[in-house]
């Protein structure tokens, strides 16, 4: 056998992984998002979440992550939007007539939008842990390791589905058909806790949101058990599945450029 025909195998390295195609899509996302300014709403986002909310009074861990679940899931749809939006324009012909699939461009956007979630929270956190205006109510309180990593965990699970969902259902991946059927979902969800006879027959349509409460429960001092291990199992699993599913839209249709 000669030596031309054999083939050395591929040796796996940190290097590698970080020049590989997605990473360097989520590079280029993150460092365009930077310099174009709008991480500064970002920022600013945050520092009026903290003066509105823990200025005056940090509170204790579940109020801390009672208010941040919510206000950095508004955050990670408004901050999405925006990546994507600048993402899918004319100029993602160049590096996409690069890449031999899609896989890595739309791979690059949810690593880029899924890493801006992990400092957003750690500002949000480092400020809450800060100074505020009166004395007694210094930092988070009550706050040790062990009551604010589940909390921790559960929200960044949050954060991140909530990103990648924003991703999927933004045009040009989704499609008209996509987007009336979860406003339709979210109509029925809405009206099932009402206090009518259709609504108990919409409660069903609740239990795709279990997952996500159980890890927003985590950071209101619900106990991290084997139910709540494995419903933050099924959020990660609703985030990969979503990620799939947004390459295979961004690979079925064309792009609707603007």
């Amino acid at each position: 056998m000669s030596s031309s025909s054999l083939q050395a195998p591929v040796a796996f390295s940190p290097t590698s992984l970080w020049r590989s195609p997605t990473l360097t899509i989520a590079r280029f996302m993150l460092k365009s998002h930077i310099r174009s300014g709008w991480i500064l709403g970002d920022i600013v986002f945050i520092w009026f979440l903290y003066a509105a909310f823990f200025y005056e009074f940090g509170g204790d861990v579940a109020y801390f992550y009672g208010i941040m679940n919510q206000a950095l899931s508004v955050l990670a749809v408004l901050s999405t939007i925006v990546m994507t939006q600048r993402a899918m324009t004319a100029r993602m012909y160049l590096p996409l007539a690069r890449l031999s699939s899609r896989s890595a461009y739309i791979g690059g956007l949810i690593v880029a939008t899924t890493f801006l979630r992990v400092p957003s929270f750690l500002l949000s956190l480092l400020l809450a842990l800060g100074f505020h205006r009166h004395t007694p109510s210094f930092g988070i309180q009550g706050a040790t390791f062990s009551n604010m990593l589940p909390g921790a965990v559960g929200l960044l699970l949050n954060t991140i589905f909530v990103a990648t969902l924003s991703i999927v259902l933004y045009r040009p991946l989704a499609t008209r058909l996509l987007q009336i059927i979860f406003l339709l979902w979210c109509i029925a969800m809405l009206y099932s806790n009402t206090d009518t006879i259709v609504a108990q027959y919409l409660s069903v349509v609740r239990l795709p949101l279990i997952p996500i409460t159980v890890c927003y429960s985590l950071g209101i001092g619900s106990a991290l058990d084997i139910y709540s291990l494995s419903m933050v199992l099924v959020t990660i699993g609703y985030s990969i599945a979503l990620a799939f599913l947004a390459n295979f839209l961004l690979n079925r249709r064309d792009l609707i450029l603007h």
